[in-house]
């Protein structure tokens, strides 16, 4: 179907003001076209003004409606205490497998009382979140050790079992989970999820069921390119241990009843505006004001809220982005000249008064030096990119890290002691992380 049917099939639909859109994944499979063509017909629909997205739950119908802006709340000490406490733990700065610096060390950390400190440590305690021993420090509640030794790690998978990598994330994001595991002495079995046959095969290629694994007491699923993941999610329905998913996909189309699930932790790494957010933060301190966000894949969810977070970061940024395809594998499709003459296009309207150029990941910050290097473009005044790849080092280019070692920690430790953590009950565990400068 084009975009224009999709836009006329939803006109249809007889949506009244307010009322939330199936996903884009969902109208995809339903009418049997792309995801990029039904997110084409959403943006039009929102340049149009009849529909409207929001943040982390998806698209609704009718004009955007403006928020009154609510009087300001004063934060009670121990929520600003909890507050910071989480902010530490989504970065990893707090770990869960070793015990908090001491009330002493905190309270200096954090600029607070020992009343306050002690008062914030014993509700968690009593929350069941952390432990304690006599006057000891305070550390996360570990649930009693399981006679089971084993946690299976799913990963995506070509039709023999074997497993594929396109990106540095995914093999980094293997080898730090053996090394959580080896920590706690567990076992990790690696799974392949083969997305065409919806099944899981072994090493051999062999088709296996989860359940028939006894001595797996978790679980740990990447949907990184898996494209379908709910059929991922229905091989684990019949069983009963607790589920860590690294979770690449837009934060609304997270299935609602899973959420709710506590046995499920969603854990988000890239997705949503915080990358943008601590990108534009960085360089905000560093003196910019005027920037400019180049993308080539501004078709898709994750591009557009890295430049909503770099706006919302109180930067002013040119937009030099490129609307027609979602993702690097869409331009695996063409000639690799192809892709270079589309980010020349879009380095060559860059504005001359900007501060910095920020990219959208390492691949086009590394086309961006290549142009430069070969006198194809102007240098940028100074460039930032996200992913930070072995590539950034080689350019030397400045990137955005995507906090890998607290995604697997914390993927493990949901396993050791599901409930045990610092985010909300039903929350999104969005994880922080840093630009790293060469």
């Amino acid at each position: 179907m084009t975009v224009e049917e999709i836009c006329k099939w939803l006109e249809a639909s007889k949506f009244r003001e307010g009322d939330r859109l199936p996903s884009v994944r969902s109208v995809s499979e339903r009418l049997s076209t792309s995801t990029c063509t039904v997110f084409r017909a959403y943006r039009k629909l929102i340049d149009a003004k009849k529909v409207y997205g929001e943040q982390g739950n998806g698209y609704f119908w009718g004009a955007a409606k403006v928020a009154m802006p609510e009087p300001p709340v004063r934060e009670q000490v121990v929520e600003r205490l909890e507050r910071l406490l989480q902010e530490d733990w989504k970065s990893g700065r707090l770990s869960a497998d070793a015990p908090l610096p001491t009330i002493k060390e905190l309270c200096l950390q954090y600029e607070t009382s020992v009343g306050s400190m002690r008062r914030t440590l014993e509700k968690l305690q009593a929350l069941g979140i952390l432990s304690r021993r006599g006057r000891g420090r305070f550390y996360f509640r570990t649930a009693q050790a399981p006679k089971a030794k084993e946690i299976l790690l799913v990963m995506r998978s070509n039709p023999t079992g074997d497993f594929y990598c396109l990106g540095e994330r995914e093999l980094e994001f293997m080898q730090k989970v053996y090394a959580e595991a080896e920590k706690r002495e567990l076992r990790v079995h690696v799974l392949g999820f083969h997305e065409d046959s919806g099944k899981f095969l072994d090493s051999a290629g062999n088709a296996v069921l989860p359940e028939t694994f006894c001595d797996a007491f978790g679980a740990i699923l990447s949907t990184m390119l898996v494209f379908k993941p709910q059929r991922l999610f229905s091989l684990f329905a019949r069983t009963r241990f607790p589920i860590s998913v690294w979770w690449e996909h837009p934060l609304s189309e997270i299935p609602r009843a899973l959420k709710k699930e506590p046995r499920y932790a969603f854990f988000n790494l890239a997705f949503g505006e915080f990358p943008g957010r601590a990108v534009g933060r960085f360089l905000r301190e560093r003196g910019c004001k005027n920037i400019v966000y180049i993308s080539p894949y501004h078709l898709s969810s994750w591009s557009i809220d890295r430049l909503n977070g770099l706006k919302k970061s109180g930067l002013h940024v040119f937009e030099a982005v490129d609307a027609e395809r979602a993702s690097p594998f869409e331009f695996s499709k063409e000639p690799p000249a192809f892709f270079e003459k589309v980010v020349a296009r879009l380095a060559g309207s860059v504005p001359q008064d900007t501060d910095a150029w920020v990219v959208v990941n390492d691949e086009v910050g590394c086309a961006l030096h290549r142009m430069f290097v070969q006198h194809k473009i102007k240098r940028p005044p100074y460039m930032v990119s996200f992913d930070n790849t072995v590539d950034s080092y080689r350019i030397r280019l400045d990137s955005f890290k995507f906090n890998l070692d607290t995604l697997a920690e914390q993927s493990v430790f949901h396993i050791v002691s599901p409930g045990v953590t610092l985010y909300k009950k039903d929350d999104f565990r969005e994880l922080s992380g840093n630009v790293v400068e060469k």
